[in-house]
């Protein structure tokens, strides 16, 4: 018998990789599962595929471009009136770009959509979140933040583009900012996790060095295996406390000492909020 409370659950980049194996976890455990993707038919498809293997699923798409603020904002005040509450945030989506890319708003686009994205629409759903009766928030970081540097003057662009600095910056700054969220959520019932989830977009990894490939090799697991992980800092009972970690297959895992510098995460995070132009909490 499920005698698990369903939670509603809200997964960005939910249409490929990860993203779709955890939403389709999630639903076939009798969540509602809302999952965002960049444009409705990938969405759809995905949705189809659902109901197709879970015909009592609660899956929904919704589309959303995290390289846009005002698309962001747009979809949060469209969530608030439609949703009384969100249990789980899952951020998730991640772009990987191999040549320099900028978003609408001027900034590097893996920094801009794989992270200052996921600020915003953090901050701005925190409402919701605190409707919940315990809020979780994950964050899809990923091992290649080991090779990450905040460096305060690339975030517009400006720098010689490597889309491997460029990558393992933004999952840095999703780690910092996770671990900033846990110690700004202390006194709220929202706890916020980060987590590697195996399976980093692939052609990152094609463009490593041949012994930094070697290295991480080991690390690269199916979607399935990262959205394991996923689902258990969503939804396991065990973890409802649990704060201000980073996990890897399923356990604590060791992030690196830049990712545990809280002045770090404090000036980053105080920088993001003047980009996005939102109050600190």
């Amino acid at each position: 018998i499920n005698t698990m409370k369903t939670k509603t659950i809200l997964i960005t980049g939910g249409e490929t990789g990860v993203g779709a194996a955890t939403a389709r976890a999630l639903a076939a455990q009798g969540h509602k599962v809302l999952f965002t993707s960049r444009n409705a038919e990938d969405g759809a498809q995905l949705c189809q595929e659902i109901n197709t293997a879970f015909p009592r699923a609660n899956i929904k798409n919704l589309v959303l471009d995290l390289s846009s603020f005002s698309s962001i904002r747009l979809f949060c005040s469209k969530l608030e009136k439609e949703f009384d509450a969100i249990d789980v945030l899952i951020n998730n989506a991640s772009l990987a770009p191999l040549t320099k890319q900028k978003t609408r708003d001027g900034f590097e686009a893996q920094f801009g959509a794989n992270y200052l994205g996921h600020f915003l629409l953090t901050q701005l759903l925190l409402d919701l979140l605190n409707e919940a009766s315990r809020a979780r928030i994950v964050h899809t970081s990923s091992m290649m933040h080991w090779l990450g540097n905040i460096d305060f003057g690339s975030f517009h662009g400006e720098k010689f583009y490597d889309p491997i600095r460029a990558y393992a910056q933004s999952k840095l700054a999703i780690l910092l900012f996770s671990n900033e969220l846990s110690r700004r959520l202390k006194r709220t019932k929202i706890t916020s996790n980060a987590f590697h989830p195996a399976g980093t977009p692939q052609e990152i990894y094609f463009n490593l060095p041949r012994a930094a490939y070697l290295t991480v090799k080991p690390f690269i697991a199916a979607p399935e295996e990262g959205a394991r992980t996923a689902v258990l800092l969503a939804t396991a009972p065990h973890l409802s406390e649990s704060t201000g970690k980073y996990f890897s297959k399923g356990e604590p895992a060791l992030s690196s000492p830049r990712a545990r510098n809280e002045d770090l995460a404090l000036k980053l995070y105080e920088v993001s909020a003047g980009l996005c132009q939102v109050e600190a909490l």
